[in-house]
C-alpha cells in the first residue's frame, strides 16, 4: 500500500509534495487559477486509477466525463460545477445519443463523488428553458453512461444538485450505487423529471433531502434498493418503486422516510407493478392527495406490506377528485391490469376524504388484508368497490362502537369486512 500524502490548496505546497512523492502520488488538487490543474477534467485525465482528486473552492464551468475509478472530493457548497454547454431539452432518452448537457457523466466502476455542488443554471449561458425561476442549461446532473456499459459501485454523498431539467442524479446503467446525504432541488422540467433515480440496479438511497421536483426519489426494475430516512418536500411524487424484481434480485424496502407538502394531486409513497413483495414501513406522509398506494402487480400473489406508516391528509390539495390515505388498485396506469395483493398493518390513516379505497377492473382481482390500523377522521373510513376482497377486521375506527355505528367513528362501505373491530386504540 502506498503512503498517503495530504494535498493542500496552496499550490506551492502541492508542488513540493509532488516532488517528494513522485509518480506514486495519488492526490491531485484542482484550483480555479494558478494551480497544477485549473479544470477537473484535466485532473481526471492525468490521474491514475484509484486517485483522489481534491477540488478547491471556486466555480468550474465544464461538462465532466469520469472514465476511470477515482474519487472527486470538493469543499461543499463552495465547490461549484456548472455546465459549459446548454442542451437541457433533447431526444432521445436521458442522454440524447450523446448530445445532452450532463454536468458529470460516469463511465467507470468505483467512482466516488462527494462534497460538491452541481448547479444546472450557468449564468453565462441562455437556454430559454425557465423552470422554477432558473434558466436551465443541464439536462442531467450526475448520470452513468448506460450506452457505454454497466458501471458498479457509484457513490454520491454530501453533494448538492440544483436546477436540473431531467435527472438530478441517476444510476442508469444497472449497476450498484449508494446515494447518501445529498440535497437535490428544482428538478421539474417535465413530467418525466426525477431528482434521484436508478434503473435495473441495486443500492441504497439514504438521508437525502429533495424539494421542488416532479418525481423526487424512485427506482425502476430495481434488483433490490433500500430507501430510508429521506426527506421530500414540495414535490409532485415522494418515493416509489416500479417493476421491482422484474430483472431479478430482491424486494425493495421503503422505510422511515418523510414526505410532506406535496404539489396538487401529489402522491406520498407508492409501489407500481411489482414482481416481488416490497416492504413499506414507518414512513410519515402529510399534505399529499394520496398517502400510500399500490398499482396492481406483474405476478399474482406478490404485493407490498404497509406497516407502521403514518399518513395525514391535512393540507392536501387536489384539482379534481378526492384525497385517499391508501389507494389500492389493480390498475396498471395504461399497461392493463394486474392482480392486487396488499397488506396494511399498524398504520395510522387520518384526515383524508377516503381513508382506504380498494378498486379493481376487469382482468385483475384485488385482495387486501389489514389489522391493528387506526382509521379515523376521514370522510369515509374504507371502501371496497364491487368484486374486491377487503378484510379489515380488528382495526380501530375512532370509537369503540365500530364503523357506521357512531358519528365519531369512520364508516366502512362496499366489500369491506370490518367485524370484529378493535374497541380501543391499538
Amino acid at each position: 500500500m502506498g503512503r498517503t500524502v495530504r494535498a493542500t490548496l496552496a499550490c506551492a505546497v502541492f508542488a513540493v509534495c509532488l516532488a517528494v512523492a513522485g509518480p506514486a502520488f495519488a492526490n491531485k488538487t484542482v484550483c480555479s487559477t494558478g494551480c497544477a490543474f485549473s479544470s477537473i477534467q484535466a485532473a481526471i485525465n492525468a490521474s491514475s486509477e484509484g486517485a483522489t482528486i481534491t477540488v478547491g473552492a471556486g466555480t468550474y464551468v465544464e461538462n465532466i466525463v469520469v472514465n476511470k475509478p477515482v474519487t472527486i472530493k470538493g469543499y461543499g457548497k463552495s465547490t461549484v460545477i456548472e455546465p459549459a454547454i446548454s442542451n437541457p431539452v433533447c431526444e432521445p432518452g436521458s442522454l440524447c445519443s450523446g448530445a445532452a448537457s450532463n454536468v458529470i457523466l460516469v463511465e467507470a466502476n468505483n467512482v466516488t463523488l462527494t462534497k460538491l455542488k452541481i448547479e444546472g443554471d450557468n449564468p453565462g449561458l441562455t437556454s430559454g428553458v425557465v423552470v422554477g425561476g432558473k434558466d436551465i442549461d443541464a439536462r442531467n446532473g450526475i448520470i452513468t453512461n448506460h450506452s457505454a456499459g454497466t458501471f458498479q459501485n457509484l457513490k454520491v454523498s454530501k453533494v448538492i444538485v440544483d436546477d436540473i431539467y431531467l435527472r438530478g442524479m441517476y444510476a442508469s446503467s444497472g449497476g450498484s450505487f449508494s446515494f447518501t446525504k445529498n440535497t437535490v432541488d428544482n428538478v421539474q422540467g417535465e413530467a418525466a423529471s426525477i431528482a434521484i433515480f436508478s434503473f435495473e440496479g441495486s443500492g441504497i438511497v439514504e438521508g437525502n433531502k429533495v424539494s421542488a421536483s416532479n418525481d423526487a426519489i424512485s427506482a425502476n426494475w430495481s434488483k433490490g434498493t433500500v430507501f430510508q430516512k429521506n426527506t421530500v418536500t414540495k414535490s409532485a411524487s415522494g418515493i416509489h418503486t416500479d417493476n421491482n424484481g422484474g430483472s431479478g434480485g430482491e424486494a425493495d424496502t421503503i422505510r422511515e422516510n418523510k414526505v410532506s407538502e406535496c404539489e396538487t394531486n401529489g402522491y406520498g409513497v407508492w409501489v407500481f407493478a411489482p414482481f416481488v413483495s416490497a416492504t413499506v414501513e414507518n414512513n410519515k406522509v402529510s399534505g399529499c392527495a394520496v398517502g400510500l398506494a399500490v398499482f396492481g402487480s406483474q405476478v399474482s400473489g406478490q404485493g407490498p406490506t404497509f406497516i407502521g406508516n403514518r399518513v395525514d391528509g391535512t393540507g392536501a390539495t387536489v384539482s379534481e377528485g378526492g384525497t385517499y390515505g391508501a389507494y389500492l388498485t389493480t390498475d396498471l396506469l395504461g399497461f392493463g391490469f394486474g392482480d392486487l395483493k396488499a397488506t396494511l398493518n399498524a398504520n395510522r390513516i387520518e384526515n383524508f376524504g377516503t381513508g382506504v379505497l380498494v378498486t379493481q377492473e376487469s382482468g385483475g382481482q384485488a385482495n387486501v388484508n389489514g389489522s391493528s390500523n387506526t382509521i379515523r377522521g376521514n370522510g369515509t373510513g374504507a371502501t371496497g368497490e364491487t368484486g374486491t376482497n377487503v378484510n379489515l377486521e380488528k382495526n380501530w375506527w375512532g370509537c369503540k362502537q365500530g364503523p357506521n355505528n357512531d358519528p365519531k367513528c369512520d364508516t366502512a362501505t362496499g366489500t369491506v369486512d370490518y367485524t370484529p373491530w378493535l374497541t380501543a386504540k391499538p
